[in-house]
């Protein structure tokens, strides 16, 4: 220390919690003050319908965790702004105005964001740290270069390292002598449509830690799902049959190391089966995406995906992809799938591959359009695994096999065998 008092911004991105964050961590271990930042994405919060990346469902569980973290981060004596606008123009202006030396952020993985970070640390000290998934790039057994093409291949690599970090404890107090100018925006100040719950949801989604750690614990330990998880991941109707702990990691609202320590507390304490394992293997493929993104860059969003090939992909038809999308197809199974998303914001695994295999093999619709109506419409959108998804069933990403196409007859009898589901959505 020189004597000056040290001051830092910790800018919030998909970490919006107080608990297991590195990034609050370290900024309170080297400065005095810090302020807390979020930067509502221009490009993404823009309701006006020209761009259609962020839906009223979406905006509405994000809005939910920033209020929560403000009443955190409030009650420890500290301030948060939130402000529309570029990272790239809105972060040096606020450390400029607070006389910060320092901002920190958690890294992220997808293009996009790598080249805020990039744009960003060529005009300020950005400090990255991690905090997304299990592990972090360094922590692999490989190059990034050498990151296997097949997820059955990644996984039998890390699972040989195992190790996973101890979680970063939360704060106790923060020191900050900003007084707060702004404060977490309504839907209807952003233009949004106020959305009302569904009562056919699967689970009344609500933003926020609380909320996380509140249902994790239903899940795991009340209802005591988790046991069975292997065998019910693929039900339909419900809250019980997955995790549904999406939405919060998505967002980071909970950590995937977090989820990870619970399993193995539930592993110790009640039982350790192929169940439990499979929640784990199901954040493997988190991360295996994650590192795609990171691996490939821009490459996720553009048509031809990661393949090597000169293959023309199809535009398809406008007018076949809007019945698609409206629950207006010949297929009842692929129309309730839609019609759950468009009104609650969810959808099964199993509905996403079905609905995906079908605009993409039976329709012969444009892969990229269906992951960016995900995109719009996903409570629990994530640009790594939505689009690494979508390219896997596109044939234009990491599935080995040449021609993913479901029967989607035989997937309805199997997984919906007494019409339950398509009932609940079609009446």
């Amino acid at each position: 220390m020189d004597g000056r008092m040290k001051r830092g911004i910790i800018w919030f991105r998909n970490n919006l919690r107080l608990a297991d964050n590195e990034c609050i961590t370290r900024a309170l271990d080297e400065c005095d003050e810090v302020l807390c930042v979020y930067i509502l994405d221009s490009k993404i919060w823009d309701a006006s319908g020209q761009s259609s990346r962020m839906g009223s469902i979406r905006a509405q569980f994000i809005l939910e965790s920033l209020r929560e973290l403000e009443e955190e981060i409030k009650e420890l004596g500290g301030s948060i702004e939130f402000i529309k606008g570029r990272a790239v123009d809105e972060i040096p202006r606020v450390m400029e105005s607070f006389g910060a030396e320092r901002c920190y952020a958690q890294k992220e993985d997808a293009w996009e964001e790598t080249e805020q970070e990039r744009l960003l640390a060529n005009q300020i000290n950005l400090i990255l740290t991690g905090g997304k998934g299990i592990w972090e790039e360094a922590d692999l057994p490989f190059a990034l270069e050498s990151l296997p093409a097949v997820f059955s291949s990644f996984r039998r690599k890390v699972e040989k390292k195992m190790q996973i970090r101890n979680l970063f404890p939360s704060p106790k107090s923060i020191s900050c002598s900003w007084k707060t100018k702004t404060e977490v925006p309504t839907h209807t100040s952003l233009g949004f449509e106020e959305c009302s719950k569904d009562e056919r949801s699967v689970l009344d989604f609500r933003g926020g830690a609380r909320e996380a750690k509140k249902w994790m614990n239903q899940w795991i330990w009340e209802r005591d799902c988790l046991k069975e998880y292997k065998e019910t991941r693929n039900g339909m109707v419900g809250a019980d049959y997955s995790s549904k702990l999406s939405p919060w990691l998505s967002t980071g609202c909970i950590s995937a190391v977090e989820v990870y320590w619970e399993i193995k507390k539930y592993e110790d304490e009640r039982v350790s089966n192929d169940s439990t394992y499979w929640l784990f293997f199901e954040l493997l493929w988190r991360e295996f995406f994650r590192f795609v993104a990171r691996r490939y860059g821009a490459q996720i969003f553009k048509r031809n995906g990661i393949k090597d090939s000169d293959e023309k992909m199809t535009l398809g038809d406008p007018k076949t992809f809007h019945r698609w999308k409206e629950g207006r197809t010949p297929n009842a199974f692929v129309n309730a799938n839609m019609i759950e998303l468009a009104t609650t914001g969810w959808m099964s695994n199993r509905g996403r591959q079905n609905v995906a295999s079908y605009l993409v093999h039976d329709l012969g619709q444009d892969w990229l359009a269906g992951a960016r109506h995900f995109e719009e419409h996903l409570l629990d959108y994530d640009p790594c695994s939505n689009y690494g998804n979508w390219m896997y069933l596109g044939r234009v990403g990491n599935d080995p096999r040449p021609n993913r196409a479901f029967n989607l007859e035989k997937q309805a009898e199997f997984y919906d065998p007494d019409r339950s589901f398509r009932k609940l959505w079609l009446g």
